[in-house]
């Protein structure tokens, strides 16, 4: 690592003697970089941007103005950093010169960084009143990001972070190594309708309810892999990618048929920006996974496809959004027959701290029949379901009914809001699963009570200034009866959190 850094600082000052004699002296402001609101119905993101022009091409900007972080975005919780997805930032494309940044008349190069930390307050987790069980951490994410471009046409961008649980070291004196990367890739610009990426990176589309890179973590999510992102029109783009999620290891069964034990992830997704207030897209994913090892041999192959489009539009104060999609394929020796959908409508008022109220249906289909040979329980994939199926992370896009009422306000800039949830089960006989997939209840043939529960999230953001917001929010789950087999008493959960980004 201290190698790492030690070549950081050289590369950094060896740009800016290079920037003392080529160095543009104009200052730009790039377009601001709003995030798409998931939890309370903003306005469909707008078109792409128009393609970007070279430095020494751009207007100078007011003296009172100066640039900002690159590929920043406001999220429900405080700013960070997105370049995947509708908010697709090709490393290639120059920096414009800023704090940070050093720049020439054919590179620059930027350096950014995040702190974020948050703690957590949860209690009876368990839905076990009798048992007492109360849990408090702390944990921080710590970020340094580098990118660097030439030419118009290639690009870097490395991003190392620190993710760790406050007294989780074994003493004072030693430090555990969670330290890695979270994002290393390179950017080609091979035309000015096609680029290329490869490496480590993020991938983030629609509102993150099957493809997300989980900001709300501290670890993130990021895949391995390569990605391309076409752009026929400024109207029109089409990415594809391939990730890898586990190398693979070639075996033959007792057959001596080769099963490839890996684990994939790859896709095309296309979105459409007729207009302001009017988006769609569409999109072909698919899911390969065979658990088998050289340890155990072969194991049942997982292979699904998963088809859907959304829909996004808005009618004056009201934005209207709707996903749905449909899974087959084969696990085991099952065919994979399953679906999802979610709608979502808010209203926002003129008066006085944009005062909005919304509604939100979703579902996901799910299987209480074990004896069948067809898995009707939906795969979520990669979602970031926090905003989507309550803070406390106890539901997940599977097996599962919601319907949501919102309502909040933004004075001065602030958010205040407040979500109800009220969970059910598709499939009362079938399993429950928390946000992460992992099952929560098991499946039971004799459930007949398809009460989930319901839950309660409040949640305040305020900007201390563009890089920097604080976030606090109070959630209460009450398991429904449905949730009997878990247990009864209701279960609370807590946070507050700081986040900057430069």
């Amino acid at each position: 690592m201290s190698r790492v850094l030690v070549a950081v600082a050289w590369l950094g000052g060896l740009a800016a003697w290079a920037q003392g004699t080529e160095a543009s002296s104009q200052d730009v402001v790039p377009e601001a970089a709003q995030a798409a609101d998931a939890g309370t119905g903003d306005a469909p993101p707008a078109p792409p941007a128009p393609k970007e022009v070279p430095i020494a091409a751009a207007p100078p900007a007011p003296p009172s103005e100066s640039p900002g972080p690159f590929d920043l975005v406001q999220s429900l919780w405080g700013p960070g950093r997105k370049s995947s997805g509708e908010k697709f930032s090709s490393a290639a494309t120059p920096l414009e010169p800023g704090p940070f940044r050093l720049t020439g008349e054919k590179w620059s190069l930027g350096f950014g960084g995040q702190y974020f930390a948050r703690g957590e307050l949860r209690d009876n987790r368990d839905y076990n009143g009798a048992v007492g069980d109360h849990e408090l951490g702390f944990e921080h994410r710590a970020r340094l990001s580098v990118r660097a471009s030439a030419f118009g046409r290639v690009g870097v961008l490395v991003e190392f972070q620190d993710v760790r649980f406050w007294g989780s070291e074994p003493n004072t004196a030693t430090t555990t190594p969670n330290t890695g990367l979270h994002q290393g890739f390179v950017d080609v610009k091979v035309a000015e309708w096609l680029d290329v990426r490869v490496g480590r990176q993020e991938l983030s589309y629609g509102e993150d309810r099957l493809i997300g890179n989980l900001d709300w973590a501290q670890s993130a999510r990021a895949f391995d892999g390569v990605f391309l992102r076409l752009e026929p029109s400024d109207t029109t783009t089409v990415d594809g990618f391939a990730m890898m999620l586990r190398p693979p290891a070639w075996l033959a069964d007792a057959t001596g048929r080769l099963h490839n034990s890996g684990q994939y992830f790859y896709g095309l997704y296309a979105r459409l920006r007729p207009s302001k207030t009017l988006g769609v897209d569409g999109y072909a994913l698919g899911l390969h996974n065979d658990a088998g090892t050289l340890a155990t041999g072969p194991g049942p192959d997982t292979n699904l496809a998963t088809l859907g489009a959304r829909v996004s539009s808005t009618w004056g104060a009201l934005a209207l959004v709707g996903e749905g999609a449909f899974q087959t394929g084969q696990q085991g020796a099952a065919l994979v027959l399953a679906g999802a959908f979610a709608g979502r409508g808010t209203y926002t008022f003129t008066a006085p701290g944009k005062w909005y109220v919304g509604a939100e249906v979703l579902g996901a289909s799910g299987d209480g029949d074990t004896t069948d040979t067809t898995q009707r329980t939906f795969n979520q994939l990669f979602p970031t379901g926090h905003a989507h199926l309550g803070f406390m992370d106890y539901v997940g896009w599977q097996n599962v009914l919601g319907f949501k009422g919102s309502v909040g306000f933004r004075p001065y800039g602030a958010h205040v809001w407040l979500d109800v949830h009220h969970f059910r089960f598709w499939d009362p006989r079938g399993a429950s699963y928390n946000a992460a997939g992992a099952q929560l209840l098991a499946a039971d043939a004799t459930r007949t009570n398809a009460n989930l529960g319901t839950e309660l999230d409040f949640n305040v953001t305020v900007p201390v200034t563009k890089y920097a917001g604080v976030s606090g929010a109070f959630a209460v789950f009450l398991p429904g009866g449905g949730s009997s087999a878990r247990g009864s008493s209701p279960s609370t959960w807590g946070f507050l959190s700081v986040r900057s980004q430069f």
